[in-house]
Formats: structure tokens, sequence, C-alpha cells
């Protein structure tokens, strides 16, 4: 059975607008050959024309069947450009509800005197100091003085291929300037970053590239966690798990709850890393828990002993983070609601597949379940907060 699209074209009547008028197409037969489309004429029905009425009596309340046409360029370039769209506001949206708003910072008020999150600045870059075989610390020198709120984070850009990564702005190092403390972060002029180079990490490479007197630009400072320190006053315990250059994000929170005189807040720390070297400002670590031994406990964790002398000098943890190490250090799940009643929480900052081996994978809103070590030991949600990479 033939079907609409596989009828010859005389078949299809045609409707002219104002007063349709039906046609049909008649073949002019040969002796000596078959009818073709080249001998064909078009003559009118020797009738009245159709009414509207017996046009859809006819046809139904639809038009005779058209063969199917092919989208047109324009058709497809339409489609492209709104799917760009969709996809740039989706990405702006993203960056949008990660903002957030930071008294007294630059960018709150739109000034571009210091670095601001509307718009990017670009930043000398004075120092860069190795700290291991594939890190290095950078110094940069603001225009202006920020502020720079206690759990934040800013972008760096590699403006040749518009790719761009946040940084934890560290708090602790020894030449970090701070004009001016508050509750909502501290003023600084200069802002210092802890880099690892992967290879696969464009403005890592980008970064670790660079040379000092060069400018980079950047945006921020944004709000990661709201931890300002009347935020960390609100807890009695805070445990953290880091891994790597992750420790940077925890640096400043360390610094500020043990220089606050108005409340103690305990805080436990586990800084994992795959050998010693990767072990970031350990030595200042050390000094801080000898200076607040009630206040601030750490233990360390190397995912294997190294290779060379002096691996039987190492006498902390080895192996991947496992649920005896969480037990000994942090405050256990069930601690909220006993007779302690204490308030707490515990934060994880890391790569990727430490922060998922830990406490699972954290999302685009950061609101999945916990699973991981943390979820198997009935950790919730709502105990648990994992820094964005």
């Amino acid at each position: 059975m033939l079907r609409f699209n596989q009828l010859p074209k005389h078949f299809y009547p045609t409707l002219r607008s104002t007063r349709p008028t039906l046609t049909r197409s008649y073949a002019q037969p040969t002796s000596s050959s078959p009818s073709t489309n080249s001998n064909r004429v078009v003559k009118p029905l020797d009738r009245p024309s159709l009414k509207p009425s017996q046009t859809r009596e006819r046809f139904g309340n639809f038009p005779p069947p058209q063969p199917p046409q092919q989208p047109s360029s324009a058709a497809n370039a339409i489609t492209f450009l709104a799917a760009t769209a969709i996809g740039l506001g989706a990405y702006f949206y993203q960056w949008n509800k990660h903002r957030s708003f930071i008294p007294g910072s630059a960018g709150s008020h739109g000034s571009r005197e210091g670095i601001s999150t509307e718009s990017w600045t670009p930043v000398l870059l004075t120092k860069i100091t190795p700290v291991s075989d594939h890190t290095s610390l950078f110094e940069f020198e603001l225009p202006a003085p920020t502020t720079v709120p206690i759990t934040s984070a800013v972008y760096v850009k590699d403006d040749e291929i518009q790719a761009m990564r946040a940084y934890t702005p560290i708090h602790t190092a020894p030449d970090w300037q701070v004009q001016q403390e508050g509750e909502a972060g501290d003023q600084v002029s200069t802002v210092q970053l802890l880099i690892k180079r992967y290879s696969e990490g464009q403005v890592s490479r980008f970064m670790h590239s660079a040379k000092p007197g060069q400018r980079i630009e950047m945006r921020g400072p944004v709000l990661i966690w709201p931890g300002s320190r009347q935020d960390l006053e609100k807890y009695d315990h805070i445990g953290m798990i880091a891994g790597g250059t992750g420790i940077t994000a925890f640096l400043p929170i360390i610094h500020s709850a043990l220089s606050s005189s108005e409340k103690k807040v305990k805080i436990s720390l586990l800084f994992a890393s795959q050998n010693p070297s990767e072990l970031y400002f350990k030595q200042d670590l050390d000094q801080l828990a000898k200076a607040h031994p009630d206040q601030f406990k750490v233990a360390y964790a190397i995912d294997r002993l190294p290779t060379t002398d002096g691996s039987d000098a190492w006498d902390g943890h080895v192996g991947f983070v496992h649920q005896d190490m969480v037990k000994n250090l942090l405050p256990s799940p069930d601690s909220e609601g006993s007779a302690s009643d204490d308030k707490f929480v515990v934060l994880v900052c890391g790569p990727e597949s430490m922060v998922k081996h830990v406490a699972g994978t954290r999302g685009m809103s950061g609101h999945e379940p916990i699973r991981g070590v943390l979820g198997d030991m009935g950790y919730q949600r709502d105990q648990v907060f994992r820094f964005p990479n």
C-alpha cells in the first residue's frame, strides 16, 4: 500500500489562498512511451471551488500531507545559538549561586581598587617559593587592601584559554600582611596561594610557568562556608580531614579559632597525603599543637612509607583514611545530644578522589548524601561539609 509521501505529486490537491480552487494533474499519454512529468498539463476541475466546510470534510482539520522537509541551515544555527545561550546561562547561574555577599569586601561595594567579585583584576605576582617537587607558594600584591573572609576562595584565570580555578588564600604564612581584623575577615594587601602542578590541570600548569613580575588575573573573594569568627564559636568541636593542598582551606579556620579570646573551640585535624613531603606546613601545625595542647590536636597519614632512608622515623598513620583514624581523633556522629551536648561539624577538603573516599561525592549542590568512610560511621549531612575542589 502506498504511503502519502510515496504518491505522485499530481495526486496532491492544492488549496489557493482566499478562495481555494482544487486542481488535479492529468498526464498526456503517448502511444510509444509511458507518462512522464514533462508532458503533464494541469487543468482546473469543471466544478465550483470547495468551501472551507467542504475542505474540512474532505481533508479533516489538517492540511493535506506534505513530504518531509530537511531543517534549513538557518534553523540549525538558531538551535545552536539557543543551546549556547542556555549553557552560558547555567554557567553564570552557578557562578552567582556560589557567590556570597562579603561585608566590607571590594566586590560587595563594586569598588575596583582591590580585587572584586564583579570583574577580573590583574594582580602582581611578586614571589614564588617551592615547597615540594610539584608544589609552590605564590605570593601576589593586591592593588589595594581587600577583605578576605576566613573561609573564602579567589579565582585565578589563564587568560590565554579563558580557564579559571579557585584557590584558598593562606592566612598563616609568615609574611601574611594583616592590616585590619574584623568579623567579616582580614584586610590584607597580599595573597598567598599554594598551587600544585597537575599534568592535566591547565591553570596549575599556567601558574607554574609564570614568573615574578607577571600580572595574573584574579577575581573574588567568594565565601565557601559560613565560617566567620562568630560562626566558628557556635561549635564546641570542629573536626577536619584534609588531603594534600586541601589543608589551605583549614589554615585560616585554625588560626582564627586559636587566636579567639571569646570561646575555646576544640580543633581536631587529620591530615592525609601521598608522602611526607606533601604534608604542607607540618612544622607550623606541630608548633600550634604544642602551644595549644588542650585545644588543637593533629594527626598525619600517608599512603605508603617512603622507600628512601628515614622511613623508620615515620610515626604517623600509613594507608588511606579509615574508620579507626577518625574514631581516635574526630568527634563521633552520636556526640550531639549526648550528656556532653557538644555541637560539632566535620569539614573535608582535598582532591576529588580523596573526598569521595572519605565522605562521598559532593556534587554541584553540595547536598549529596554522606557516603564513604564517614557515611559508614553514621555521620549525617548536617554534620559534614565538603569543600568544593
